[in-house]
C-alpha cells in the first residue's frame, strides 16, 4: 500500500491535522505534502531496537544523542518547515541538525525514504543517511560533501563475512551484522 500524499500543507495545517487524528496515527509534512505513516514489522522494530540499543552504548563514549521512532524531527530548510519520523535520529554536536538518519526500509516506506525523504535531509544538511534493507540484509551509506549526497558504497551481511562501517559523528567502526541480529 503507497502512503497517502496531500498536498500545499503549511506547518500551521500540518498540526491542526496531527491534534485530530487518533493516537495511534502518525504523519510526515515534507515539503508542504502530507504523508499517513503505517505500522511497522517486528522485523523491521528488531532492527531499529538494535541499531539504537548500539548507538545508545557508543554515546556513553561520546557527545552523540540517539532518538527512536516515533520522535518528531522538526527541521526547516528551503524555507520550509518539515516534520518526519525517522527510525532512527543521531545528534552529535549540533543539536539542530542531526548528524545521522538511519531509515529501515519497508515496502510501504522504500520509495519514500530512498527519494523525497534522502532529498530533505540532503538539503537540510544531515552528514550521513543510512538506508538499511532488513531483506537484503544492507545498508547503503550516503555522505554529505559540498552539499550533496555522494554514495559511500553498500555495506552487507551474508554466512561468511560481514562488512565494517564508519559513523563519521561517532568517530568509530562499526560490525553491520549487529544490525540484523
Amino acid at each position: 500500500m503507497e502512503a497517502l500524499k496531500l498536498d500545499n500543507y503549511s506547518y500551521e495545517e500540518y498540526l491542526h491535522i496531527d491534534k485530530t487524528t487518533p493516537d495511534n496515527e502518525y504523519y510526515e509534512l515534507i515539503f508542504g505534502h502530507i504523508y499517513a505513516m503505517s505500522g511497522a514489522t517486528a522485523t523491521h522494530q528488531d532492527i531499529v531496537g538494535n541499531i539504537f540499543y548500539l548507538l545508545k552504548s557508543i554515546q556513553k563514549e561520546s557527545k552523540c544523542l540517539p532518538r527512536i521512532a516515533p520522535f518528531d524531527l522538526k527541521i526547516e530548510c528551503s524555507g520550509t518547515i518539515n516534520v518526519v519520523q525517522p527510525d532512527i535520529i543521531l545528534y552529535c554536536e549540533e543539536k539542530e541538525i542531526p548528524c545521522a538518519i538511519f531509515e529501515v526500509l519497508s515496502p510501504s516506506t522504500a520509495y519514500k525514504d530512498k527519494g523525497i525523504k534522502k532529498e530533505l535531509y540532503e538539503s537540510c544538511g544531515v552528514h550521513n543517511y543510512f538506508l538499511v534493507d532488513p531483506l537484503a540484509k544492507t545498508i547503503d551509506k550516503f555522505i554529505l560533501k559540498e552539499k550533496r549526497y555522494i554514495y559511500d558504497k553498500c555495506y552487507g551481511v551474508d554466512e561468511e563475512h560481514s562488512d565494517t562501517m564508519a559513523i563519521e559523528c561517532l568517530h568509530t567502526e562499526i560490525d553491520v551484522k549487529v544490525f540484523f541480529e
